[in-house]
Formats: C-alpha cells, sequence, structure tokens
C-alpha cells in the first residue's frame, strides 16, 4: 500500500531523488565569486551534480561548474560533507544535453 500524501511525487526507484544519477567521472572548472579551482565530478543527473574536492562551500552557496563541451552551469550547493557535496543546477539539464556530456568521458 502507499501511504504517501495525495500529490506528493513519488521517488523510489531513484532512492528519493528526483532522476537517477549517472556515473560519471571527470575533473571540471569550478567558480564561486572570483575563486576557481578543478573539482572531480563523481555522478550527475539532469538536476545536479555530486562533487569531490578539498574547497570551502556551504549549503545554499552559489556557484558555476563547467563541464565538457556546455557554457557553464549555475549551481546551489544542497549539501556538503568533509570532501564532497552535491549542488542543484538552477536550470535542470535536458536529456538530450546530460547523454552528450555522458558520453564525452
Amino acid at each position: 500500500m502507499d501511504y504517501s500524501p495525495a500529490g506528493q511525487p513519488k521517488f523510489q526507484a531513484t532512492g528519493g531523488r528526483r532522476a537517477d544519477r549517472r556515473r560519471y567521472e571527470a575533473h571540471v572548472q569550478f567558480r564561486k565569486g572570483a575563486k576557481r579551482a578543478t573539482v572531480k565530478v563523481q555522478d550527475i543527473s539532469r538536476f545536479g551534480a555530486r562533487v569531490a574536492g578539498v574547497y570551502l562551500v556551504h549549503e545554499g552557496d552559489r556557484l558555476f561548474l563547467t563541464l565538457p563541451g556546455i557554457a557553464p552551469i549555475e549551481s546551489r550547493v544542497a549539501w556538503v560533507t568533509a570532501f564532497e557535496f552535491g549542488c542543484e543546477f538552477i536550470q535542470p539539464l535536458s536529456e538530450f544535453v546530460l547523454d552528450s556530456i555522458v558520453a564525452r568521458q
């Protein structure tokens, strides 16, 4: 039986996420204000990415990730651990763009 409230999205197949994460490992450019660094994206979906790297970010921070072949993507930091953070893309990627990014790795 499903006891979730009416109208609430059901994402059981994706672990509670809006979309499946895809395995994607690439070193990309990260920019927060005037500060730049190279970080490693570890997985990606239409809505965001998991990023590893030693860089001080806080939940809610805005930043840009430059993935191969596309313009920088504005993102918001959704969560932070010691050496990783999750970012949510301000404008979700289309499936076509996501397929193109993953195919380039």
